[in-house]
């Protein structure tokens, strides 16, 4: 029985084939916030690497590429938890799961490289 149930849940389809609709407010609500969040610390970054400049301030350029990526898959996590994919009718988990998380590694990855070229500016 459990199994079938964690089945299920993996799945989010209902007996009759369509995708069982769940809507998760306080998820909701903070993944809104992460999102503006995210978008303060793309604010302060973008800042920061004017006022650093030279090669730190260059490679901090990736840094923000990365950060404005990652604010924007927040988005996205947004409708998954809010239920919109659901009511769409698209299975998140099926659809949406491996390019989300490809998006991802695509943000962690430039953020990475512009740390690794800050560490570089200063390596003597």
């Amino acid at each position: 029985m459990i199994m079938m149930a964690n089945s299920g849940a993996i799945e989010q389809l209902t007996s009759a084939g369509t995708v069982d609709v769940v809507v998760d407010i306080p998820s909701t609500v903070l993944v809104i916030l992460a999102f503006v969040a995210t978008l303060a610390g793309v604010w302060f970054a973008i800042r920061f690497s004017r006022t650093a400049g030279g090669e730190l301030g260059a490679a901090f350029k990736f840094v923000n590429v990365g950060v404005i990526i990652f604010a924007l898959s927040r988005i996205d996590d947004v409708f998954k938890v809010s239920g919109t994919y659901a009511k769409m009718g698209i299975d998140y988990k099926r659809v949406l799961w491996v390019p989300h998380s490809a998006v991802l590694l695509v943000a962690w990855c430039l953020i990475a490289f512009g740390f690794y070229r800050m560490s570089k500016a200063f390596t003597v």
